[in-house]
């Protein structure tokens, strides 16, 4: 994609016919001329239908998602807060004025609040040497930046307390990492690790850290992962100053998800996720860094010099520690039982409660600061596929499935609106939903990036040929990759696909660097994410924001008003093919069988062919079989250790958090060398995956039999 704006349409873009995570791990490449089945059977003439899309893609403005923004990004939203309730407020009242009926749902859940922190390094009489400041720097060019919250960050639900010791370096605090300072005779235990960002999520980096019997964690942002190494930094280009923290919940995410309490529910923790509140949290401190911050400590560390895979970019000698002196550090937070408020937007559809099967669409609103780009760019995108909706409902269109649209709150703490929403409504509205659809990070740069069940796919493509690039001109299915990142966890489709089995997908647009690919963006849960970071550095003509807009209109669209539901069941076999390939392929030296798992897959990619090649033409038994298909894969008792995840097909590695791992519960008993628990685990799937086949071609079957006898 060109890097300079060569602009197509810089007009308003409102012309109407009628009047906001880091993915990764397994991607899936949709074949162009793969077994895709016929088209869906669609409502009405060509023409009515194409009118109907011609508003959808007039209907969002540039003027109106920059002005939507700027209003988002503000203030600081946290949720919970009086300022996040304004929002949500905010929200309910802009999709009403499009006249459709919002209104805000509040649930109580557990939240942390910053009251004080405090890091001194000191030598080794217990004299301060450095006074870490824990601020980031005000920055002339950015108004919002000298909010008071600069001097505020923190790791929620990480333990208060004091902990002085010395420090060692843990990389990314994998357990492979640890692995390496065991090899290198460093002893963690009663000392304070410092790790750095990426490769997996935060609050894992706190649990292995606790595992291996650490005081408290330290983890800071280095240049090489998304700051100077990377591109130029803010305010003169995108990524992240020497002072900027990246914030963010320590949860231990891939063990449940929502809130670890369950206020809202009256059912416990234990029930729901099979582990304690005290489980799925720190009980120790732990607090963000800049690299700023950082460096005296690094500079500090003593011990062996780190491997090549541990060494950042900043001007020091990375070692392995222990650190000559000790680092003290104090935390101290407040947790609370406190309201969030989602807003639930609901279109009601035409068909019968009996034949419905609602189209759920997303996005959080909390932030940890002004959140412009996570997650409020993907707010001010909501608002205009609201209006765009708003419109179509104005022009006489019905649409066939009920729509909802959900601003979540709580996010950014563990997805704790969304789950407990979903978990409250999945014998409700969600029982028969056929897809959710997300936004988060909705627009931090301009390359096109999806991730989604596969039976999504062939919908998304379609959608995409209809929308073009604002830059290149383009329509976006030519210039998209093709490749589907596989959904883990980090956003709020979590509950829905990993715990009640609905298709789900996550849209945006993001950075794209030269040798670096697809990197989160450069100010990520700092101060600095901010609407002039934005409008300076991702999208200064909020062309990408109309342009994802457009989109989730034209997959909505697809999925409420369709005769029958766009899920495609073929490229979901084509998939299952793959990701056994994967996880035999990642794993060729164990002494464990593939092959009943590859006959599942087989089994079920030809069962779907034949169902999507028949004739068959009874669309309400048809759309029992497409919008309920996903949930095949689900597994009543959970994965192992983590009941809450039950879909087996993907999940949130263990020890990464947000990246997915497919087959993740055969791939986890391989990880620990437990080659009975994964026989019988490759036994189960497949026997699962031989069922989901089995209900195609008994559907198929019926269907065949009832038109014969007609």
């Amino acid at each position: 994609m060109a890097s300079s704006f060569r602009v197509f349409s810089v007009a308003c873009l409102c012309v109407s016919a009628i009047a906001c995570v880091p993915l990764g791990g397994f991607e899936f490449e949709l074949e162009p001329q793969g077994p895709q089945g016929p088209q869906p059977l669609l409502r009405g003439p060509d023409v009515t239908r194409q009118g109907w899309e011609q508003i959808l893609l007039d209907t969002p403005c540039n003027r109106t998602a920059r002005k939507n923004l700027r209003r988002y990004a503000s203030t600081a939203h946290m949720a919970g807060t009086a300022e996040d309730l304004e929002m949500a407020e905010f929200t309910r009242d802009k999709i009403r004025s499009y006249g459709l009926d919002a209104v805000i749902k509040p649930m109580d859940a557990l939240l942390q609040f910053p009251v004080s922190r405090s890091l001194d390094l000191l030598d080794a009489a217990g004299r301060v040497k450095f006074k870490a400041p824990l601020i980031e720097d005000e920055i002339s060019e950015d108004p919002t930046s000298g909010t008071q919250w600069r001097n505020m960050s923190f790791l929620a639900y990480a333990a208060s307390g004091l902990a002085t010791s010395q420090v060692v370096y843990a990389n990314y605090g994998r357990p492979e990492d640890f692995d390496v300072l065991e090899q290198q005779g460093i002893n963690v235990t009663g000392r304070i690790v410092l790790a750095r960002y990426g490769e997996c999520f935060r609050g894992l980096k706190v649990m292995n850290s606790q595992d291996r019997g650490a005081a408290a964690v330290l983890i800071y942002s280095d240049p090489a992962d998304d700051g100077y190494t990377v591109g130029k930094t803010y305010p003169d280009g995108p990524w992240r100053p020497a002072t900027s923290v990246q914030r963010g919940s320590v949860q231990f995410n891939s063990l449940c998800a929502g809130d670890p309490r369950r206020a809202a529910s009256k059912l416990s923790p234990e029930e729901i996720c099979g582990h304690a509140e005290d489980d799925l949290i720190p009980s120790i401190p732990a607090i963000p860094l800049s690299y700023h911050d950082a460096l005296p400590i690094l500079k500090d560390l003593g011990g062996p010099t780190a491997p090549a895979s541990f060494r950042g970019t900043l001007p020091v000698t990375y070692r392995l520690g222990p650190s000559e002196g000790k680092v003290r550090l104090f935390v101290n937070s407040t947790k609370v039982v406190s309201p969030i408020w989602n807003v639930i937007t609901t279109i009601p559809g035409s068909l019968s409660a009996a034949d419905d099967q609602p189209v759920v669409v997303g996005n959080h609103r909390d932030a940890w600061v002004f959140g412009a780009a996570d997650p409020n760019a993907g707010s001010s995108v909501m608002l205009e596929v609201a209006k765009s909706l708003g419109a179509l409902l104005k022009a006489g269109w019905r649409p066939q499935r009920t729509i909802i649209l959900a601003s979540w709150s709580g996010e950014e703490y563990g997805l704790l609106g969304s789950t407990g929403w979903a978990e409250s409504e999945a014998d409700g509205v969600l029982k028969r939903a056929s897809v959710y659809i997300n936004t988060d990070v909705g627009v931090s740069g301009t390359m096109f990036k999806a991730a989604a069940s596969p039976s999504v796919g062939r919908s998304l493509v379609r959608a995409l040929a209809k929308v073009n690039d604002p830059v290149t001109g383009e329509p976006m299915d030519k210039v998209w990759t093709g490749k589907l990142g596989t959904l883990g966890s980090g956003s709020d489709y979590t509950v829905f696909l990993d715990h009640l089995g609905i298709a789900s997908c996550d849209l945006s647009f993001a950075q794209n660097i030269t040798g670096f690919g697809a990197y989160p963006y450069g100010v990520y849960h700092s101060i600095y994410d901010s609407y002039t970071w934005i409008e300076k550095e991702a999208d200064p003509l909020f062309l990408y924001h109309v342009t994802l807009a457009k989109i989730i209109n034209l997959l909505v669209f697809d999925f409420a008003d369709s005769d029958q539901i766009p899920i495609n069941l073929a490229d979901t076999g084509k998939a299952l093919q793959s990701y056994v390939a994967a996880v035999r392929d990642s794993h060729h030296h164990a002494a464990v069988d593939f092959s009943p798992l590859m006959v599942a897959a087989n089994a079920y990619l030809n069962a779907a062919v034949a169902f999507h090649g028949s004739d068959a033409s009874a669309r309400s038994s048809r759309n029992d079989i497409l919008g309920t298909a996903e949930r095949s894969f689900l597994d009543k008792q959970g994965l192992p250790r983590r009941k809450w995840f039950k879909h087996i097909l993907q999940a949130p590695g263990f020890y990464l958090g947000y990246a997915a791992k497919v087959f993740p519960g055969i791939d986890d008993a391989l990880e620990n060398n437990d080659l009975e628990s994964a026989r019988d685990l490759i036994r189960k799937a497949a026997a699962l995956i031989q069922d989901a086949a089995a209900k195609i071609s008994g559907a198929l079957a019926s269907q065949s039999m009832l038109e014969t006898l007609q």
